[in-house]
């Protein structure tokens, strides 16, 4: 534990009869070159099992429009949605990437709902801004 915290820290913790741990971040090590996939899944480990928060990613986004980002996270009770892109170490962001980045780093306020066939009024009155 002493990469964690220092000799005085520790000693202390130890007289006092505490267990440090490190810090989340450090149970993950860090890899030079890393493709998107295993940071991907780092991500999901960290969210799902370490935090207990929703996870999504999209299984193939080949048919997908382009630029909406890799994952969305969010507690379970609410709070911060992340839409967060990930790239493998040297990877660069597409202009699609941007544009929609730029979009959702200015959102103001997220609707949710659910809609059916019967709701096509509601539908367009909600994306009129009505």
């Amino acid at each position: 534990m002493g990469d964690y915290y220092c000799s005085w820290c520790t000693a202390l913790a130890q007289r006092a009869g505490v267990i440090l741990t490190p810090p989340l971040a450090a149970l993950i090590p860090k890899v030079a070159e890393e493709p998107e996939g295993v940071l991907l899944e780092k991500l999901r480990k960290l969210a799902v099992e370490h935090l207990g928060l929703l996870f999504y990613h999209t299984y193939s986004s080949k048919r997908s429009t382009p630029g909406w980002p890799d994952t969305a996270i969010i507690h379970p009770d609410g709070g911060v949605l992340h839409l967060w892109e990930l790239k493998a170490t040297g990877g660069t962001e597409s202009g699609a990437q941007k544009r929609w980045r730029y979009a959702l780093e200015r959102v103001a306020r997220v609707d949710s709902a659910i809609y059916w066939p019967d709701d096509w009024p509601n539908i367009i009155n909600s994306l009129q801004g009505r």
